[in-house]
């Protein structure tokens, strides 16, 4: 068997070319591991694996997830009718603490389930249109015409239904006397029979004893 001299030599160079170049790869990698301070582990491996930063750290505050305020809740006292014996009652009530908190409380009221003998006197739609407290207590009420559709030809349903309003908004230390609108006017009676075409003050009178 015949040895070609130079096919060895040839494959001596291009073995000792491939040494070189692994040397050189090595060399390389160990500089750039060496100035960036790390392993390779660090530098290659996934994000889970490494240490975290306080750039991470901030990320993962940023990405939490807000959790909502407790609702402040004020405690309040409004009217109801009781059915039985066809007079008001106070009742307390918590409702979230808005600003408006009149307001809140006669819509409260309207929406009021019925508990035992008691319920609203005011017939389903019954609201609120709008509501300003003038600064001599006068508390002008402005409800729509669905809250003045009482039972026809009873003035103590709407005896009931007037004074669970004034009643309730003269709960509130800032007002004296209530003013009763009905879609934006003023009106001689709320329903036919008590009298609303001035302020009225608070009155007990409808109220069990």
């Amino acid at each position: 068997m015949s040895w070609n001299f130079r096919q060895l030599r040839e494959k001596e160079k291009e073995c000792s070319r491939n040494r070189l170049y692994v040397l050189i790869l090595l060399v390389l990698v160990s500089a750039f591991l060496l100035m960036g301070g790390c392993t390779l582990a660090e530098r290659f491996g996934s994000k889970e694996n490494r240490t975290p930063t306080i750039e991470d750290e901030l990320n993962f505050q940023e990405e939490e997830v807000a959790v909502p305020e407790e609702q402040e809740m004020a405690k309040v006292t409004f009217y109801l009718k009781d059915q039985e014996k066809n007079c008001l009652v106070p009742v307390t009530r918590e409702i979230p603490k808005v600003t408006g908190i009149a307001r809140a409380t006669l819509e409260a009221m309207f929406e009021s389930k019925e508990e035992g003998n008691l319920r609203s006197p005011f017939p389903a739609g019954a609201e609120v249109k709008d509501l300003n407290i003038k600064p001599d207590g006068t508390c002008v009420v402005d409800l729509n015409l669905d809250a003045t559709k009482l039972p026809e030809g009873d003035p103590k349903e709407e005896a009931l239904a007037v004074y669970a309003i004034v009643n309730t908004l003269t709960e509130f230390s800032t007002v004296q006397k209530v003013q009763i609108m009905v879609e934006g006017q003023v009106n001689k009676t709320f329903a036919g029979h008590i009298p609303v075409d001035l302020p009225l003050m608070r009155n007990l009178s409808y109220v069990a004893s």
